[in-house]
């Protein structure tokens, strides 16, 4: 499909803006408006609205999920990717909100242990933030690192969950 067929959405949330793109019925990327980097693809989108199909269920998450409900994207449509980056992101929507774990731990998870920084890059290129909640991985030793929306961002959603760190 063209990328001129893709839809846009904006929603307003506490973080930023966040702008989802669809391709047909899948939500294909949520990007954060916060981020000093520019806007994947090109400019030409059907804009959308919240009922879209394409869009019905992860703004449902979003707002519940910012408004405290404690939800998982567990069982969703998960990001296109390469087998290890679809294990990593299926397992990171298995972290509980409010819970951390290392990317070494992830790692462990997915089948591959000692490949933390593997993951690293899987979470580098988390196409659904906030879905596939990649906030939640931080360092071996607790310290929180990277994040596409920039450490406040991070350092904002996990205090959003209640973690302490």
């Amino acid at each position: 499909m063209p990328e001129t067929d893709q839809i846009k959405l904006e929603i307003d949330t506490p973080i930023g803006i966040l702008k989802l793109f669809a391709r047909s019925d899948r939500l294909i990327r949520i990007e954060l408006s916060c981020k000093n980097r520019p806007s994947h693809g090109n400019s030409s989108y059907r804009i959308g609205s919240r009922d879209d199909p394409a869009f019905r269920e992860a703004v449902d998450f979003i707002d519940r999920y910012f408004s405290g409900e404690h939800v998982s994207w567990a069982g969703k449509n998960l990001p296109l990717g390469s087998d290890f980056f679809v294990r990593v992101w299926a397992e990171t929507v298995n972290i509980p909100y409010g819970e951390i774990i290392s990317y070494g731990e992830l790692a462990s998870r997915a089948g591959s242990p000692g490949a933390a920084r593997a993951v690293g890059s899987a979470m580098a290129r988390n196409p659904l933030q906030i879905l596939v909640p990649c906030h939640r991985v931080v360092a071996a030793d607790g310290r929180i690192s990277d994040y596409g929306g920039g450490l406040d961002i991070k350092r904002w959603l996990l205090q959003h969950e209640g973690v302490d760190f």
